[in-house]
């Protein structure tokens, strides 16, 4: 009997939509593992105060930001199991490579359609934006923002996705369970 291929479920959306949460809500529920943001500890612990509220980034910043969320995916990825949950990955960091830089990197954006996810989870922005001192785009016309050109980029790219919509968290975590068990049963 042969092994099933690993499936990658990752989720994207604006600042403060429970990606975090959900992601380490899944990891529990399917007892597999979480790759966590690494943007955020960059800003947070290796580059502040220089980097706060979006002051200061360059490109070679966000290729960091990549590189390294990749190498702790392919880290974690042989404890996952069949399926390995992300909090953002390289398409999300093209997101905001785009807000911060002004412009999309040719770069970024190359890494991450080289790097889809199986499946990706887009959660809107209804659920209310928390500052936690290292969040930037709180503002509800960044955040649609953010869902926005996330969505862009997965329909440019043909990435298979769902939405994960609603103000109440308890149904954002039981349509995200849907689409994982849908991707174990494939």
């Amino acid at each position: 009997m042969s092994e099933r291929a690993q499936q990658r479920l990752t989720l994207l959306g604006p600042e403060s939509v429970g990606k975090t949460i959900l992601g380490e809500r899944l990891a529990k529920r399917f007892d597999t593992r979480l790759v966590r943001e690494y943007g955020r500890t960059f800003d947070e612990k290796i580059m502040q105060p220089r980097y706060k509220h979006g002051k200061g980034w360059r490109e070679d910043d966000l290729i960091n930001i990549t590189e390294t969320h990749a190498a702790m995916r392919a880290a974690l990825s042989p404890l996952a199991g069949a399926l390995l949950i992300e909090d953002t990955d390289a398409l999300m960091t093209a997101v905001w490579a785009e807000y911060l830089l002004g412009e999309p990197s040719p770069v970024i954006e190359a890494m991450a359609r080289a790097t889809l996810a199986d499946h990706y989870l887009l959660l809107t922005p209804e659920t209310p934006w928390t500052d936690d001192g290292v969040r930037y785009a709180g503002k509800q016309e960044e955040r649609e923002w953010f869902f926005n050109a996330a969505k862009k980029r997965l329909d440019a790219w043909k990435a298979p996705y769902t939405i994960i919509s609603g103000a109440d968290w308890d149904d954002r975590e039981r349509q995200a369970v849907k689409v994982a068990e849908m991707l174990l049963a494939k």
